[in-house]
């Protein structure tokens, strides 16, 4: 228990704290790393806190194999003790899974919706198979799907942005599709929902889909050059196109001044996000194994001898 509650309290320092925001967009990845590393251990330690209160294992780790479901079996369990082990066990969860759901739904929907408005495949581009244009999407761009993604693309964007724009975007979605950040994003959406309470929870889920977008922006550098995917992600989001794309997260003039600011020295703090986001993984998982000890199936002799 006493290294639940140091895991449940490093993962509420970095979701209170984002250190990430001082390292501006240089390591995103491991920005991300680090923000579902850390609200993971707010879960972990929370559940194993409250595991160890109703098992009674205040002090080291939880040794008795099986023993909360023996005192919740033989009744030996308060009803407090009983509500919060279902609220941490169940409902919390749960919450992030409807979210899960909700999100899939909608998604479902909204890619009914366009193919049935029609949905043209982009032509000629055998790079960016998968990728279409539809009207009437009110952002810019948009990957969906978990398994098999699509792009699509605005059809009043795609009819008026230059070729150059075009290129970008559609580079900045392959980015997504390529990294499967759809996978990412719903994991920080089922980690963070149950949190949501918690101001700060969302805020963290909000600095993963920026530093998401910013893994996005480096794709499409990869194919041009930073000055010049900054300057057209500018450009598109001062024209008169859908621009709710390039404003998630608030992010738009953050990942446009990210790629354009004049180099700088480069700062100890994105060199510390990864060591950071390991040790808090190592820790959640070392809480969740011990947790499990205690929730295991009901002891008996042969398995657990008492």
């Amino acid at each position: 228990m006493i290294l639940a509650l140091g895991l449940l309290v490093a993962g509420l320092a970095v979701v209170l704290w984002r250190p990430c925001r001082w390292a501006q967009g240089r390591a995103p990845r491991s920005a991300v790393a680090l923000l579902l590393a850390a609200t993971a251990g707010v879960w972990i330690g929370s559940l194993g806190m409250v595991v160890g209160l109703a098992s009674g294992e205040l002090g080291g780790t939880l040794a008795a194999c099986g023993v909360l479901w023996r005192r919740l079996l033989g009744g030996q369990l308060g009803w407090w003790q009983t509500a919060a082990l279902a609220l941490w066990a169940v409902a919390l969860p749960a919450r992030g899974v409807w979210s899960l759901a909700v999100g899939g739904v909608r998604s479902r929907r909204l890619l009914r919706k366009l193919a049935a408005a029609g949905m043209a495949p982009l032509q000629p581009a055998p790079a960016a198979s998968g990728t279409f244009v539809v009207s009437g999407l009110s952002t810019t761009a948009v990957t969906l799907g978990v398994l098999r993604p699509l792009i699509l693309v605005d059809g009043r964007f795609w009819r008026t942005a230059t070729p150059l724009q075009r290129q970008v975007v559609v580079a900045h979605e392959e980015g997504h599709r390529r990294g499967r950040h759809v996978l990412v994003d719903g994991a920080a959406r089922a980690l963070t929902a149950g949190l949501a309470p918690l101001p700060a929870a969302g805020r963290a889920y909000q600095w993963v889909r920026r530093q998401l977008e910013a893994l996005a922006d480096d794709a499409a550098v990869r194919r041009h050059d930073r000055h010049t995917v900054g300057l057209e992600l500018g450009r598109i989001a001062l024209a008169d196109h859908p621009r709710a794309g390039l404003g998630a997260s608030g992010a738009a003039l953050w990942r446009v001044q990210r790629l354009l600011a004049p180099p700088s020295p480069q700062p100890r703090g994105p060199a510390l996000l990864l060591p950071a986001a390991s040790v808090l993984a190592v820790g959640a998982a070392i809480v969740l194994a011990d947790t499990a000890r205690a929730l295991g199936p009901v002891a008996t002799a042969r398995l657990c001898p008492v």
